[in-house]
């Protein structure tokens, strides 16, 4: 992959993330431990972690989710939670000071050298017995009702903008027990779970408006790189603005989940 690109719309929407992404590791996490967040963008589920943990920092390397991530950090105040902007590749931390360290919707995006380089950073990092928490995409699993040609062209339009490299990148959520005993961990629990934008009326209004505003926020650079046309973003609105008028309209989002051990 060519580099993860964040965009403005991207950040807002991540910032609507919280405990709920980190509900299946928290049986694992306990008073007292020492957390890193890596890929933490605007800091939700950071700050969640911590008030868990007790200690936690996030890392990223983009400025808008830096920015984002310090100003919630500076309004949280209740637990120590700091932010570092770096590249998850070359960590700024000693070796062995982390009881826990978590990924949300990062791995995927990477290409097998960078993965390979991320969690070998997050290994040296992590304590020996430390825990590792993997929460990542699966486009196998999504449930979508009615199948409109202009949502699914908007999903594709959003793995467009990530560029991937890696032809299995798009199922990585399946395979993540699987990667992360190849790179030296023992996985000890996987799951999944969904994420709804159509429990009620007011969630898919909700749904299509993230929706419009990720594609009008996107569509001039996606457009600008040869990634789409025109004709393909309006089609895209379309059809998410069709999706939402059915009242009987579902869009869930599979996360695939693995916890997994250092030796």
């Amino acid at each position: 992959m060519r580099g993860v690109r964040h965009d403005s719309s991207i950040t807002a929407f991540q910032q609507k993330r919280g405990g709920d992404a980190a509900a299946f590791f928290i049986p694992f996490l306990a008073p007292g431990m020492r957390l890193l967040d890596v890929g933490c963008g605007p800091g939700t589920i950071t700050a969640a972690l911590a008030e868990i943990v007790g200690t936690a920092t996030g890392v990223d390397i983009e400025p808008n989710a830096i920015a984002a991530a310090r100003r919630l950090a500076a309004q949280s105040g209740a637990t120590p939670l700091s932010i570092v902007q770096a590249d998850m590749t070359a960590l700024p931390f000693e070796d062995g000071v982390f009881d826990a360290v978590f990924f949300h919707a990062v791995l995927y995006h990477q290409s097998r050298p960078k993965l390979t380089q991320t969690l070998s950073e997050a290994s040296r990092v992590l304590k020996p017995g430390g825990v590792l928490g993997t929460r990542d995409a699966d486009v196998g699993g999504n449930i979508l009702h009615p199948e409109l040609d202009g949502v699914r062209l908007a999903l594709d339009l959003w793995q467009r903008w990530y560029e991937h490299d890696e032809p299995d990148a798009l199922r990585f959520g399946r395979r993540q027990g699987a990667i992360l005993r190849a790179h030296g961990f023992t996985p000890v629990w996987a799951g999944a779970s969904y994420v709804n934008h159509s429990a009620d009326a007011a969630s898919r209004t909700e749904a299509v408006a993230d929706a419009r505003r990720s594609l009008l926020g996107l569509g001039p650079q996606l457009v600008g790189r040869a990634l789409a046309t025109e004709a393909e973003i309006e089609s895209a609105l379309s059809g998410w603005d069709a999706w939402g008028r059915d009242p009987d309209s579902v869009y869930f989002r599979c996360r695939c989940e693995c916890v997994a051990r250092k030796p």
